[in-house]
């Protein structure tokens, strides 16, 4: 646990000097800004349902980046050697994948939370009656769920390809999910990208709880085998 959370500073630090954190943490802020700068009632019914479609946006935008950083990542430190120096001191492979996870998954979730607080008072802001916080922060975390399958899965793509192919791979790939996601209303079965389809449909939403649950439930699902994945990937990789 200690080289892990060692390994994670490490990453977090290379994220800071190369800007990558910045534009983690940013992104989902500029969506809540986004959402408090274009009405709501333009792509909702209610203030809520239109301040989620437009975090719903911002946050898509977040995600896509935060795939394309990842994939980045991934590949630039197998191919300048570093996943190599470490293996040979001991460092365990796996290790050095989840430290990757971590720093981008923590970078996400705190762009993600502060930029919802951003849309929420958005939506308080133009409701005329005080409107419930719960299926809108239930949304927020379930998109922030499909935020993770995204990051897996760029990881996942870094390992396999080289840097350019893999960003280009993993921002294509990423921006398709999100986008058919915002563009079809959920339901049916539960989606690992379902999350922020729900947040973008709330007015639409029959179970907004129940339908977050679920999907962020297939989320982390779909983000343990895809690490699983990614494991077995970098644990065969000719370092």
């Amino acid at each position: 646990m200690t080289r892990l959370r060692t390994l994670t500073g490490m990453a977090l630090h290379e994220m800071w000097i190369s800007f990558q954190l910045i534009a983690v943490v940013g992104l989902p802020l500029l969506g809540g800004l986004l959402a408090i700068a274009v009405p709501p009632d333009i792509a909702g019914v209610t203030a809520v349902g239109g301040a989620g479609f437009w975090y719903a946006v911002g946050a898509g935008v977040a995600i896509v980046a935060a795939a394309g950083l990842a994939a980045g990542a991934m590949a630039h430190e197998r191919r300048r050697g570093t996943v190599a120096w470490m293996a040979v001191r001991a460092v365990p492979r796996p290790a050095i994948l989840l430290s990757w996870f971590i720093a981008f998954a923590t970078l996400l979730a705190a762009g993600i939370a502060l930029g919802s607080i951003g849309a929420w008072l958005a939506a308080l802001a133009r409701a005329e009656a005080a409107p419930d916080v719960v299926p809108f922060a239930w949304a927020v975390a379930a998109t922030l769920a499909e935020g993770l399958v995204c990051v897996a899965a760029g990881l996942l793509i870094g390992i396999l390809l080289p840097i350019r192919p893999a960003i280009g791979v993993a921002v294509a790939l990423a921006a398709a999910l999100v986008a058919v996601s915002i563009a079809m209303a959920p339901g049916g079965f539960p989606s690992p990208t379902g999350g922020i389809g729900l947040l973008a449909h709330l007015d639409g939403a029959s179970h907004p709880v129940g339908d977050a649950l679920r999907s962020a439930g297939a989320a982390l699902a779909a983000t343990a085998i895809l690490l699983a994945l990614a494991i077995f990937g970098l644990e065969r990789s000719d370092l």
